[in-house]
């Protein structure tokens, strides 16, 4: 018998999650673009990537085919491709949240923790023959990062965060919206923003507009802008994101990106946003040490979430007169890398750059946001104009599933329209429980006996 000192332990743990991904397929649910209003989208059917062996049959069932012998109430038979998504023509159906999270719900009790997410009455499950292998749901994820071991080691810029692009871009009725332009190119959602969070989004990019409203609020003033156009009123929104970290006891990062509307040359502006910004959020957010000159991503969630602090405010405090600009409140924004004008194969390509993480890269050692987008523009070239829509059904299964491999181990924000047609907040989840176990075991090693 000899004993050999054989591997690094996170080495040993990656060669086996590997090897247990190669032997299965995973599959699961996303919602289609193609409805004309959320409770109109289709469930979609997703499996891969890569998948050794895909399973004989999948079903699609309105209860957990694991308790009981439901029938299902979709079949799909066939399956030959290794990675698919296929549309099915069950619809989603309204929308509710279990265990206290609808919006409405109030803080008079508090709502049910899921630390590792709750399902929603949609399943998918594969089989070969009558052997079930593999169950998913559609599910929320309100306390997810409560799910995290080992991640006292983990500064935000070494979390996978899931986020939004033009997180406030949505509308709560179609049908009241007799606006092409907007129900077509300005909403950027299918969901409002506290049902973002519900799911598990953690990051939230805002454009915000001026409007002057003849209020005597002058909260008032400020709008949700897309494309240049006031799309919801700001104050609303600032005021789920407060809600939601008290119920969820989550951490959220709000990106004030631009500011296309209104600012130009008025500092002013600015001043009562940051004004807006402290009544509305102040309490639950981050402080940051300006004698230090603190940079915020280097800070541990962790030791955020235990100090009570659950909201990072990112904000380009040289547009703010003194002494706002001097704030502690805001942090400086993160290095942004977009792929709005950029076809397919050119944002293969440069996530290829980003995500290589090189040491002369791009991308530095601090936080970082990657927008998977495709604006107007670029679809021009296509000679089409595509709708928000259909610019998201192209690029986001694609960047979903690059990020799968290990692209996914050096992501930080991941932002995109229309989230809901991918598996990114699962994706985060995963990456981050393999990230903080590599952080917790890097310098230990293990001890494994071989029989001779």
């Amino acid at each position: 018998m000899m004993k050999m000192k054989l591997w690094l332990l996170p080495l040993l743990h990656c060669l086996l999650l590997i090897a247990a991904l190669r032997a299965s397929c995973p599959i699961y649910l996303t919602i289609s673009l193609s409805g004309k209003a959320l409770h109109d989208s289709c469930l979609e059917v997703n499996w891969g990537p890569d998948c050794a062996g895909p399973p004989e049959w999948i079903g699609i069932y309105g209860q957990d085919p694991t308790i009981s012998n439901f029938q299902p109430e979709l079949r799909i038979n066939g399956i030959t491709n290794r990675t698919g998504k296929l549309s099915t023509p069950i619809k989603l159906g309204k929308l509710l949240f279990p265990g206290g999270w609808n919006r409405l719900d109030g803080n008079e009790s508090p709502a049910t923790r899921y630390p590792r997410g709750k399902c929603l009455p949609h399943y998918v499950a594969s089989y070969n023959g009558t052997e079930l292998l593999t169950v998913e749901c559609l599910k929320i994820q309100p306390n997810w990062m409560a799910q995290i071991k080992d991640g006292e080691q983990m500064p935000l810029k070494s979390l996978f965060l899931p986020g939004t692009h033009a997180s406030g871009a949505f509308v709560a009725s179609y049908s009241k919206t007799k606006s092409l332009l907007v129900k077509d190119y300005l909403v950027a959602q299918h969901f409002d923003v506290w049902s973002q969070l519900v799911f598990g989004i953690r990051y939230l990019d805002f454009s915000v507009g001026y409007k002057y409203m003849d209020s005597d609020n002058d909260a008032d003033n400020f709008w949700i802008a897309n494309e240049n156009m006031f799309i919801i009123p700001l104050a609303g929104v600032l005021r789920d994101v407060r809600h939601f970290v008290e119920r969820s006891g989550e951490l959220v990062i709000l990106d004030f990106s631009s500011f296309p509307i209104g600012f130009y040359k008025h500092p002013e502006i600015y001043s009562s946003l940051f004004h807006l910004l402290r009544q509305e959020l102040g309490e639950v957010a981050y402080q940051r040490n300006v004698t230090l000159d603190e940079h915020c991503a280097n800070r541990n969630f962790r030791q955020l979430l235990a100090l009570g602090i659950h909201v990072v405010l990112l904000f380009p405090t040289q547009e703010l007169p003194y002494p706002e600009n001097e704030s502690g409140l805001l942090c400086s924004p993160w290095q942004r890398f977009s792929t709005s004008y950029m076809n397919i194969s050119q944002t293969l390509d440069y996530m290829r750059l980003l995500f290589s993480r090189k040491p002369d890269g791009p991308v530095q050692d601090d936080g970082w946001i990657f927008t998977a987008v495709k604006s107007m523009e670029q679809t021009l070239n296509t000679h089409k104009l595509q709708t928000a829509k259909e610019r998201a059904a192209v690029i986001n299964p694609k960047v979903n599933q690059w990020l799968k491999g290990p692209w996914g181990m050096n992501a930080n924000v991941v932002a995109m329209d229309y989230f809901s047609n991918t598996n990114i907040v699962d994706l985060a989840i995963e990456v981050n429980a393999h990230k903080a176990f590599l952080l917790a075991n890097k310098n230990k090693f293990i001890n494994l006996e071989i029989l001779r």
